[in-house]
C-alpha cells in the first residue's frame, strides 16, 4: 500500500474515533456511565454498533477514552494560550481565564468529570496527574520568573499552585452543583482579585486586579 494511501486511512480513523468521542461525551454526560449503552452512542454517532465496538472494546474503554481525551484537549488548549504571553503574571492570569473558561465551553465533559469520578477515582486520577506533572514544571518556572522580576512575593512554589488548582476546581465543581446557573467567566475577576492581589508585591500591578470587578 503507498503512503498517501495509508495517509488517507489513518486520517479517516482519526476522524470516525473523534466523531465517536464526541457523541459518547454527549451521551454519557447526559445518562451518566451505568445508564449509558452503546446502542445510544452508536446512534448519537450515526453509526452501527458494531462500528463503535471495531474501535473500542467495551463501554468502560469508551468511558476512559473520552475522559483521556477531554483532558488532553484541556492541556493542549492550556500551552496553546499560556504561551501566547511573554509577562509571567499575564501568563499566570492567562492559565486561570484558560481554565476556567474551557470547562464553561465543554459542559459535558465537566459533567461526566463530576459524577463519575467516584467510580473510575483510579482511572481518571491517574490522567489527571499525567497532564498535571506535565503542566506543573511550567507553573513552577512561571512563578519562579515572576519571584526573580519582583513582581510576586516570595513563597513555596509548590503549594501556590496547589492551593490555585483547588480554588479553580472547587469554582467548577460548586458550578455544577448549583445547576450551572451562571458562567464561570463571571467568577475570573473575583478569582484574579483574591488570588493576585494576594501573591503580587509590584502595588500597580496589584491595583490592576483590585479594581477588576
Amino acid at each position: 500500500m503507498r503512503t498517501k494511501d495509508k495517509t488517507k486511512i489513518k486520517k479517516l480513523i482519526e476522524q470516525r474515533q473523534a466523531e465517536i468521542l464526541d457523541a459518547a461525551n454527549r451521551v454519557f454526560s447526559k445518562h451518566g456511565f451505568a445508564k449509558t449503552t452503546v446502542d445510544q452512542v452508536a446512534v448519537e454517532a450515526g453509526l452501527g454498533k458494531g462500528t463503535i465496538y471495531q474501535y473500542f472494546k467495551s463501554k468502560k474503554e469508551l468511558f476512559l477514552s473520552v475522559g483521556r481525551n477531554g483532558m488532553d484537549k484541556l492541556k493542549d488548549t492550556m500551552i496553546e494560550e499560556i504561551e501566547k504571553e511573554e509577562d509571567p503574571v499575564d501568563r499566570i492570569e492567562k492559565a486561570i481565564r484558560t481554565y476556567l473558561l474551557f470547562f464553561q465551553k465543554n459542559t459535558d465533559l465537566a459533567n461526566i468529570f463530576m459524577y463519575e469520578q467516584s467510580e473510575f477515582k483510579k482511572e481518571i486520577q491517574k490522567k489527571y496527574f499525567e497532564n498535571y506533572y506535565g503542566h506543573v514544571n511550567r507553573m513552577q518556572e512561571t512563578f519562579k520568573e515572576a519571584m526573580k522580576l519582583t513582581l510576586i512575593k516570595d513563597m513555596d512554589v509548590d503549594n501556590s499552585i496547589v492551593v490555585l488548582i483547588s480554588m479553580l476546581n472547587g469554582l467548577v465543581y460548586m458550578w455544577q452543583v448549583e445547576g450551572m446557573k451562571y458562567s464561570l467567566e463571571s467568577k475570573i475577576p473575583t478569582v484574579l482579585e483574591i488570588f493576585l492581589t494576594g501573591i503580587l508585591r509590584n502595588g500597580k500591578r496589584r491595583q490592576k486586579y483590585e479594581k477588576t470587578k
